[in-house]
């Protein structure tokens, strides 16, 4: 007599469970990231510096020159090109900042034109006036400690950042298998599904595409922000140029900030009003070029999401992480996108992160 054995059937849970499932856990990853940033953020930095060099150091490896060696030259080729950008904006900093108190001169010129333009419009009083400027200046001395303390905590946070990540990054270069495998253990391969090496060297292709693209763009932004402050004749172009186009790694906001200093330079210490305007027109047009024209282009539709969770990963980043969030979580969801997609189950959470629409 034959035995007959019960049929596995896949288990089909409630859309209300599986939606407060999905909430509790991205409360607790927003919460994980909030108390965990001390190590989580350099260890992002490094894994995504990791896969930039993970090629050269692959190249080095094949000259026989061994994978310590390789990757510590590696990371020493970072390190000298960082600095050749450092010391190029600290160079034309210097320079800027011999008119800094002419601009302050200025600004404070424009700040009393201002209070008299009040005091004779809206009839504010000199008594009106020291008493508002006494509170401004009162709750500036209250604030100022907070300020330096936040300051203060910025550049220890950086300086620990720096020294960490030359040492997460040999780590992460020097036992790369020994990650990839802990992968494959981690996960199955289910019958008709992609295997996890695919999916690691999708994540790794578009981290590269995304690095490279981007380093890419703000060298032909350099170029075009600075070409044309030198056109229309603005002192410091080289340094507000530089400047802008390395705030471009903010996504949509960055180059907007970056305008904002030549834009105050040229108000304040500028012939006439036409010298703001030029600004505005040039960093407008390399804004269009850069949005239609060279990021798509360079980047690549791989690593294109959608601009609504770009601007969302941004206000979260910023949240969570400050600047380095801003910077880091646009790309976190472009590789979510690549790994969603691989997987049955989230593959709507990856074709909802992505740019292109669909219809059935």
């Amino acid at each position: 007599m034959m035995k007959h054995h019960p049929v596995k059937t896949e288990r089909k849970y409630p859309f209300w469970l599986k939606a407060s499932v999905v909430m509790i856990g991205l409360s607790l990853l927003f919460v994980i990231l909030s108390y965990g940033k001390f190590i989580l953020m350099p260890l992002a930095f490094s894994a995504f510096f990791s896969m930039l060099l993970n090629p050269i150091v692959q190249k080095l490896e094949s000259w026989k020159l061994g994978r310590a060696f390789s990757i510590i030259l590696s990371i020493i080729l970072v390190v000298i090109v960082v600095a050749g950008i450092i010391s190029l904006i600290s160079a034309q900093f210097v320079q800027f900042a011999e008119r800094v108190p002419e601009v302050s001169e200025r600004l404070k010129s424009v700040t009393a034109d201002g209070i008299r333009f009040l005091e004779e419009t809206v009839g504010l009083s000199a008594e009106q006036r020291s008493n508002y400027l006494e509170q401004g200046l009162s709750n500036i001395i209250d604030k100022s400690g907070s300020y330096f303390s936040s300051i203060l905590s910025a550049t220890t946070s950086t300086f620990t950042l720096m020294s960490l990540l030359p040492i997460f990054m040999f780590f992460m270069l020097y036992y790369r298998e020994m990650y990839q495998t802990f992968f494959e253990k981690l996960f199955e391969r289910k019958e008709g599904s992609s295997s996890i090496d695919e999916v690691l060297v999708n994540v790794q292709e578009v981290t590269q595409n995304y690095l490279v693209g981007m380093l890419t763009v703000i060298g032909i932004l350099a170029v075009l922000n600075t070409t044309g402050l030198l056109i229309i004749g603005l002192e410091h172009a080289i340094f507000f140029g530089v400047f802008a186009s390395l705030l471009a790694v903010i996504p949509y906001i960055g180059i907007i900030i970056g305008a904002l200093p030549p834009l105050l330079f040229a108000l304040l210490l500028g012939d006439s009003l036409l010298t703001p305007v030029l600004v505005v027109a040039v960093f407008a047009v390399v804004q269009f070029l850069e949005g239609n024209f060279i990021t798509p282009r360079i980047v690549g539709s791989k690593v294109a999401i959608n601009p609504f969770m770009a601007m969302l990963a941004l206000i979260i980043g910023g949240e969570v992480w400050g600047i380095a969030g801003m910077i880091l979580f646009v790309p976190l969801i472009g590789i979510l996108r690549v790994i969603f997609q691989e997987i049955d189950e989230l593959r709507p959470y990856g074709y909802l992160l992505g740019n292109k629409i669909e219809y059935d």
